[in-house]
């Protein structure tokens, strides 16, 4: 073999290595960039699988919140229904104790006047059977009108007593309601 054979045999030898060399270098450039795809695709979908796994978190979160929410207002609202009920209960109770109070003090009313009218008649028929000077006239006159005058003030009386139970009745559930609004005892005054 003569020297330039050598020589192109050599060429062609380096250049054969060169070329797989250059071969082999884009095999591993190919191999590492398929490994890098890897690797960021897997880092991608479990970035992607854990904001999925939050947002449904986040949305079960939210949908339990709103739940308990919504049975807070539930609950308040049955609990204001409950205190309507009550006041209204109590309401009445009031009511009814002050129809029973009217009730013994009108009584009470028709009892004294039967008994002014017949202090008044027995005092009339004392008057009329015996002659009596106009002194003891007098006097009999004046306990007449002064009985006529405790009836028509007891009268009076308890009318406006009704009347001030009834108002006082009537503030007393206002005040319940008012607290109940206002959860506060501040400003009640005890009208019981």
């Amino acid at each position: 073999m003569s020297t330039t054979s050598r020589s192109l045999l050599l060429v062609l030898v380096l250049l054969g290595v060169v070329m797989g060399i250059k071969t082999w270098n884009a095999h591993l450039i190919a191999q590492g960039d398929a490994q890098g795809a890897l690797r960021v695709q897997t880092l991608w979908d479990t970035a992607e699988a854990r904001r999925k796994a939050d947002e449904k978190e986040a949305a079960l979160r939210a949908m339990a919140q709103q739940a308990q929410a919504q049975a807070q207002v539930r609950a308040q609202e049955q609990a204001k229904q409950q205190e309507a009920e009550r006041i209204a209960r109590e309401q009445a109770r009031r009511e009814q104790q002050l129809q029973g109070a009217l009730a013994a003090a009108t009584t009470s009313n028709r009892s004294l006047h039967t008994t002014i009218a017949q202090l008044n008649a027995n005092a009339a028929a004392g008057l009329s059977s015996t002659a009596t000077p106009t002194s003891c006239s007098t006097e009999l006159d004046a306990a007449t009108t002064a009985r006529n005058a405790l009836g028509a003030c007891s009268s009076r009386y308890t009318a406006v007593a009704g009347v001030a139970d009834q108002l006082a009745i009537q503030v007393a559930g206002l005040q319940d309601h008012l607290q109940s609004v206002t959860g506060s005892n501040q400003g009640v005054l005890d009208v019981d």
